[in-house]
């Protein structure tokens, strides 16, 4: 069949190519902020694949700011009742070696350091709500079996040239800015000539999902949200996915061994004790990587999430890290689309993401290091002494090894953008980085510190879309309207939050802090009488002296 001529579509302000969790996060965060986006998947569907079951605490404060964290949660597909622990033990019945309770701040309880917990949701689920969310909006256009085929700049903005098999035929888009959110294999990247640098093989896995009736209503499973099986003759790792008896299970790689459909059944058979009997649904093969793009910008072009960084997923920060991506390059895009983000902002998106990218690459690769068969000595399982003494010393490896995987917040709230060009530099040293350890700090370029209010609410409820200024003693009329002035001469959005909570003079160490729309303080000090130049700067115009 002859495809169709070409037609000139509709244009947009952003074209997303992607409709993975980076992709669709950026749509939110641009239609959130009144810029028009179209997104194409050259698939027909979110994806289906066993991957990304955590959506971790920063990521849920996103969909906080976005009014989706309740729905995430309502869409988990774990029971409530199910403990968010993380067991290393040699059987899912019994035999617990060491358990991580809260696990990546899993359980639904208040803590101060964040406005919301994480939550235990497969990435297909969070897709969705994404998807459903972003296509309500008048302000988008989700487009699936849409692959692009080619781009070219056009005057101040893109053309690009998609071709719909859902028509069988090419269209032509037109946007100020194309970003790709494409994932490893990114067409975007590829078509700049953009590389990928770093280790491209670490390890290979396969990870099934599982029909297997009747599990989870056995009276003997050990209750948790992921099963590490430190068992010598069956190594693997396998969890919840759904409340319908619908699991993953992944064997660890052993060299040597050929990883064919009966060496797989009888794997799983071993793991459940050959007490059920079991489906495959569905069967995803993959590679770890170690990989940073040498560019993520040139032009109007921008890549996001997989397109520009690819990593092991263990300790599920993957496609958070996307997220994160496109929170921060959205904000930016939106100011310079309306008018009042500089030259600076859009150059700033790479130097604050790179360092945060490089960091949990380094993390990720480490969690991958250690996996079950690590802690799987022979006598582990033994009735004795003999074994006793190996589950006490796989006990300490695994506390050693793997801490850092499932208490990772230092990670997960802890980066900063401390050499950023829109960022206030500030004297003395920037908080010392840890994976585990998670201090909140207002030190320009971190994320601003949380507390809850003595109302209830959330302090991060109280900033505004775009910039805040939060002023932690009572402002005059004179202040007041002398910052508003200000605002509106500069045509950018700013919000007053005064809190008078003295729990927040400890954190802040300063009576006022500038809070950039992606919730990372600016600016912190004792006197408002820099703001303008102060402002100028965490806008992107040009650097403070």
């Amino acid at each position: 069949m002859n495809e169709a001529m070409s037609t000139l579509a509709t244009s947009t302000d952003v074209l997303i190519v992607g409709a993975g969790p980076a992709g669709l996060a950026l749509a939110t965060e641009l239609i959130m902020r009144g810029v028009s986006v179209q997104v194409i998947e050259q698939n027909d569907r979110v994806g289906v694949q066993p991957r990304a079951k955590t959506t971790n605490v920063r990521t849920m404060e996103h969909m906080r700011r976005w009014g989706l964290a309740e729905r995430v949660r309502r869409s988990s597909p774990v029971d409530d009742s199910v403990p968010r622990r993380v067991r290393f033990a040699t059987s899912l019945f019994g035999g617990d070696i060491k358990v991580f309770d809260n696990a990546l701040s899993f359980e639904r309880r208040r803590d101060e350091r964040f406005s919301e917990n994480g939550e235990w949701v497969p990435q297909y689920i969070t897709e969705r709500v994404l998807l459903d969310h972003v296509s309500a909006n008048p302000l988008a256009t989700v487009r699936f079996r849409c692959k692009l085929t080619d781009f070219k700049a056009d005057g101040d903005g893109i053309r690009a040239r998609v071709h719909d098999a859902n028509a069988n035929q090419t269209i032509e888009l037109s946007a100020r800015y194309l970003v790709g959110a494409d994932g490893a294999r990114s067409t975007v990247r590829d078509a700049l000539g953009f590389r990928m640098e770093g280790d491209a093989s670490i390890a290979s896995f396969v990870t099934l999902i599982l029909k297997i009736p009747g599990l989870l209503r056995d009276p003997d499973l050990k209750q948790a949200i992921m099963h590490w099986l430190v068992d010598p003759a069956g190594p693997c790792i396998m969890g919840q996915m759904d409340r319908d008896d619908t699991w993953f299970w992944g064997p660890t790689p052993r060299p040597g061994v050929k990883i064919d459909d009966a060496w797989l059944n009888d794997q799983i058979r071993h793991s459940l004790g050959g007490r059920y009997d079991f489906s495959i649904l569905a069967r995803d093969s993959w590679t770890a990587h170690k990989l940073l793009a040498n560019r993520y910008r040139h032009g109007n072009v921008f890549l996001i999430g997989d397109a520009c960084h690819l990593h092991s997923p263990f300790g599920g920060h993957g496609m958070n890290l996307g997220v994160g991506d496109s929170v921060d390059l959205g904000w930016k895009l939106a100011a310079t689309l309306q008018g009042w983000g500089g030259p600076e902002l859009l150059e700033s998106y790479e130097l604050e993401r790179r360092p945060v990218h490089r960091r949990v690459l380094n993390s990720s690769t480490e969690n991958m290091a250690s996996l079950s068969d690590q802690f799987a000595a022979p006598e582990l399982k033994e009735d004795s002494a003999r074994g006793q003494e190996a589950r006490a010393r796989a006990a300490a490896a695994i506390d050693k090894q793997k801490t850092p995987e499932f208490r990772s917040l230092g990670l997960v709230l802890g980066y900063r953008y401390v050499d950023s060009p829109i960022v206030v530099r500030e004297e003395g040293a920037p908080p010392a980085e840890s994976v585990t350890e998670y201090r909140p700090c207002a030190y320009p370029g971190t994320l601003a510190p949380h507390s809850w209010l003595p109302d209830g609410r959330s302090l991060y409820d109280l900033f505004g879309s775009g910039f805040t200024l939060l002023a932690l003693r009572d402002m005059t009329a004179e202040e007041r309207a002398s910052v508003q002035h200000l605002a509106t001469r500069q045509n950018v959005p700013l919000a007053l939050a005064s809190v008078a909570d003295e729990r927040l003079h400890g954190l802040y160490e300063a009576p006022f802090a500038l809070i950039r729309p992606d919730q990372h303080v600016a600016w912190r000090g004792k006197r408002l009488d820099a703001l303008d130049a102060i402002l100028t700067m965490a806008r992107g115009h040009r650097p403070l002296n």
